[in-house]
């Protein structure tokens, strides 16, 4: 089978910011009748909701600190900084978690988080390996964000493009590889190859998409740009109230522009903090729902027979976004059908 990976028909990328909500609206409400058959499907994600309250807040209270004389700030901000070098060894830890409560649940099991927690210890050296991988892709990820021209930078930023697209890809199917089979990395990479030849008919096209695109971004940014606006009519209108600081304006006055202006920082800061409490909430929540789809669609190609015949049907309309009207057309990417054995 040759499946095309062109994504862009598919991907959510394409829809304006109304019809992204609706359509990312429809998964996450069909996704909460995954979750909904098994309560302990979202612990995992809410220790992830509570690691990321921490940490930010964390950071944002140390940097309060500047202006008002706060207990233990200097704690906190060392609390945020060693959180921030551990998230991605916790988030992979959780997701682990996550995908095998999944797979537990749609054979027909009642996993607990407790039973999960057992039963992903075995492969902790897996999934440190995995964030160990994520962390080299978030170093790639800023190394494309160096300023510089050029043709050779250019080179370099198209193949960061393509290292980072592939990473997305395979770890999607890498996390339920670990989490299903136990897989070591590098038999769970040689895996991937051969994933797509076990595809079914009636899921051929959606192997390679990435439904959600870079849905966190184009949620968050009116939030931050709207917080942003408030915070800094705040910060000019409490200054007298706050702690505050004088920015000079134009040298000579004018009718127009302010010679100084007392402005406090601290309805910024607070805004920020309430951008990254916000943002957090929507990126984990982005990445509980990709665990949870891309685990079922690992468990419908490897062990098929496995799923509960209850769920056979639903999940295949789940897997192909049935309830996403905007993506359309998913058996239709010009692939050639399987040839019959």
């Amino acid at each position: 089978m040759d499946l095309d990976f062109k994504k862009a028909e598919q991907a959510l990328d394409n829809l304006s910011f109304s019809e992204r909500l609706k359509s990312i609206g429809n998964l996450v409400k069909h996704t909460f009748t995954i979750i909904g058959k098994d309560e302990d499907i979202i612990k995992p994600w809410i220790r992830m909701l509570i690691y990321n309250l921490i940490m930010v807040s964390g950071l944002f209270y140390a940097w309060l600190g500047w202006w008002y004389d706060l207990p233990l700030e200097g704690w906190s901000l060392f609390l945020a900084i060693a959180l921030f070098f551990y998230k991605y060894f916790y988030y992979n830890k959780q997701e682990v978690r996550l995908s095998h409560i999944v797979y537990e649940t749609i054979i027909g099991n009642d996993p607990s988080f407790t039973s999960a927690v057992a039963a992903c210890k075995p492969i902790q050296s897996q999934t440190r390996k995995i964030a160990w991988i994520d962390i080299g892709m978030a170093f790639v990820g800023k190394a494309k964000q160096q300023s510089g021209g050029g043709f050779l930078m250019t080179l370099i930023r198209f193949f960061i493009n393509g290292v980072e697209e592939v990473w997305d890809l395979i770890n999607h199917y890498l996390l339920p590889s670990v989490a299903v089979d136990h897989l070591d990395i590098t038999p769970a990479v040689k895996k991937m190859k051969k994933l797509k030849d076990q595809v079914p008919e009636s899921l051929v096209g959606v192997f390679g998409i990435d439904f959600l695109g870079s849905v966190t971004r184009k949620i968050v940014l009116p939030i931050y740009f709207g917080l942003g606006i408030v915070s800094i009519a705040l910060g000019i209108y409490l200054a007298g109230s706050l702690p505050s600081t004088v920015i000079q304006g134009a040298e000579v006055p004018t009718d127009y522009w302010f010679e100084t202006l007392q402005f406090s920082w601290i309805p910024v800061i607070i805004a920020l903090w309430m951008g990254k409490l916000f943002s957090s909430v929507i990126e984990r929540t982005v990445t509980g729902i990709k665990v949870i789809y891309f685990t079922i669609f690992y468990t419908k190609i490897t062990h098929p027979d496995r799923i509960m015949d209850s769920l056979q049907e639903e999940l295949v309309d789940y897997l192909k976004l049935e309830e996403v009207d905007e993506v359309e057309n998913l058996d239709e990417q010009g692939v050639e059908a399987p040839s019959p054995a």
